[in-house]
């Protein structure tokens, strides 16, 4: 269970937007937990947009709370409350913020979906043997419909990765699926990934990567 990994939080979050204790540079808070940068509705007006437009959640949003508790709230009591491991933020791997999906060339005029990565979550404990990491990464994102779209449901597999320069620890792909209804124009999809592993000899010498590889629909 998510909840094993909790801790009380207390900052707000953006629905639309996934993130948590992210893997960008910057983010300040208790090791291992959720301490990117704000989502859109709740950073600073000054704060400088990311460079590749995916917003990390604060500590006590919901989708931090979603990796931590497996529930969008807090529980009000956390036992057991284990030992942080490091934690980079995540990085989204290069062209994998976005995927397109187009009736024909590749024109605006004929886009019929695009599905984006929004948000993205991270949590990093010690095992109980202290052998290894044991990280769990939520991310949420949203299809959105192009002038030749319509509505249904839209699938892009999510690939994983956690390594550093010589090793990889993890390489995995899970299905995001996000789901239009009919008279909207997007929808949304939210992926929590457990057990996910590095051996904690690496210590702070890893980085997660994550994005979207291909198109369903």
């Amino acid at each position: 269970m998510l909840a094993q990994f909790g801790r009380i939080t207390t900052v707000a979050f953006v629905v639309s937007a996934l993130a948590a204790c992210t893997a960008m540079p910057g983010g300040s808070g208790s090791p291992g937990a959720d301490n990117g940068a704000g989502s859109v509705a709740g950073a600073a007006a000054d704060a400088p947009p990311p460079a590749d437009g995916v917003t990390r959640a604060r500590e006590g949003s919901r989708l931090s709370n979603l990796v931590r508790f497996g529930s969008t709230t807090a529980p009000e009591i956390i036992p057991d409350i284990p030992e942080f491991a490091p934690c980079p933020q995540v990085d989204i791997i290069t062209g994998g913020a976005a995927i397109r999906n187009y009736a024909g060339s590749a024109s605006n005029q004929n886009l019929r979906s695009q599905i984006s990565i929004a948000n993205l979550a991270r949590e990093c404990v010690v095992s109980r043997d202290g052998e290894t990491f044991n990280i769990t990464l939520g991310v949420e994102g949203r299809a959105l419909l192009g002038p030749r779209g319509g509505p249904g449901r839209f699938n892009a597999p999510l690939r994983i990765v956690l390594r550093n320069n010589t090793e990889t620890f993890e390489d995995r792909r899970v299905q995001a699926s996000a789901t239009v209804e009919s008279g909207a124009s997007s929808g949304s999809f939210t992926v929590v990934e457990e057990n996910l592993t590095v051996p904690a000899r690496v210590g702070s010498n890893y980085i997660i990567e994550v994005g979207l590889v291909s198109g369903g629909r």
